[in-house]
């Protein structure tokens, strides 16, 4: 078999040696200290294109007590939205040279109260980090802000005092929804939610009821609480229009249980939107190619992971002291799956 010798990675001490400098003196450009010169700084990029050199980030945290690191905690890698959040934090932190540890708790209670533990054990060298999964009785804040100095809750959080927070606005989200439909002629209009102990779908649904109530149809209106996949969402549809008093619309506190309530149309022969009109949350990217383009309310997702690296970064550069409620304000998208109630 034929040996294949693999190419050095370059070092500091070889870029030191192309430009013609100390190794210290490469260090002090690498991290932004002063006192190099014009004319060396030229010199050092001109070897570091030369050989193609990438900086160590913990190498050159040593010197700036930074290893421009970030973490980033999900409930699972496999949901749909959390991989349009992780593309948008990896994106954002890149513009600023900050690369993205993932970890993932599996949406389990457990793992999330031991995430503080796990984290200073092996990862406290991390900058900064952004929770993308809390939720009530899971996380512990309190114990979470002790471990880690820098901290940003993103999508979905728990309303408090102690970190800083970007969500989407539930409760506008949630009533613009319900507007829509009641705007369209609807008035027997369901609801399919995910769990109640995460706080966003507290608000989704006290949006959603302001609205049926403050139109007198809040009686007409059935919530049932589900899990957040799209199987759940095909048995709460079965659930739902199988009752005495069907729906002619359902909205589905995200577009992943809105494709399950599509998929059991289809399954049951109920059209979409002529007797049934559904409307999803969240505007992931697969919802437009949906059998029926999903109408939807949309959650900003690369707006919420690119302002949620911003906020932990004014943090960890200390540019920031103030915390920050940031609320985006979410839109509706009108597609194909709602229709107007013919009377």
């Amino acid at each position: 078999m034929e040996c294949i010798k693999m190419k050095k990675r370059p070092t500091i001490q070889d870029v030191a040696n192309l430009a013609g400098v100390s190794k210290a003196t490469v260090s002090k450009y690498l991290n932004n200290i002063p006192y190099v010169s014009p004319n060396t700084q030229k010199k050092i990029e001109n070897a570091i294109e030369t050989l193609q050199f990438q900086p160590n980030s913990l190498a050159r945290g040593l010197a700036n007590k930074s290893t421009k690191l970030i973490g980033l905690v999900v409930s699972n890698y496999e949901s749909m939205i959390n991989m349009e959040l992780i593309k948008s934090v990896e994106t954002e932190a890149a513009k600023h040279h900050y690369s993205v540890v993932l970890f993932s708790t599996n949406d389990d209670i457990s793992n999330e109260r031991e995430l503080p533990d796990v984290l200073m054990n092996k990862f406290q060298h991390l900058d900064g980090i952004i929770l993308a999964n809390v939720r009530e009785e899971g996380i512990e804040l309190s114990q979470f802000n002790k471990t880690f100095k820098h901290i940003v809750l993103l999508h979905r959080h728990i309303p408090n005092s102690q970190v800083d927070y970007v969500v989407i606005d539930g409760y506008i989200g949630g009533r613009l929804a319900a507007e829509y439909l009641v705007g369209l002629g609807h008035q027997r209009i369901a609801m399919i939610t995910g769990p109640k102990n995460i706080y966003q779908f507290q608000q989704r649904v006290k949006g959603f009821k302001d609205v049926l109530k403050e139109h007198g149809l809040l009686g007409y209106c059935n919530i049932l609480e589900s899990g957040q996949s799209v199987e759940e969402g095909y048995e709460a549809a079965e659930k739902i229009v199988f009752k005495s008093h069907s729906p002619t619309a359902i909205f589905a506190g995200t577009d992943v249980l809105a494709l399950g309530v599509l998929d059991a149309a289809r399954q049951y022969g109920w059209k979409v939107p002529e007797d049934l009109s559904v409307i999803g949350f969240d505007n992931i990217y697969f919802s437009r190619f949906a059998r029926i383009p999903l109408t939807t309310i949309d959650a900003r997702i690369k707006d919420l992971g690119e302002q949620a690296v911003r906020t932990l970064l004014e943090r960890i550069q200390g540019k920031s002291s103030e915390m920050k409620k940031i609320e985006l304000r979410p839109t509706l998208v009108v597609r194909e799956s709602c229709k107007r109630k013919e009377e």
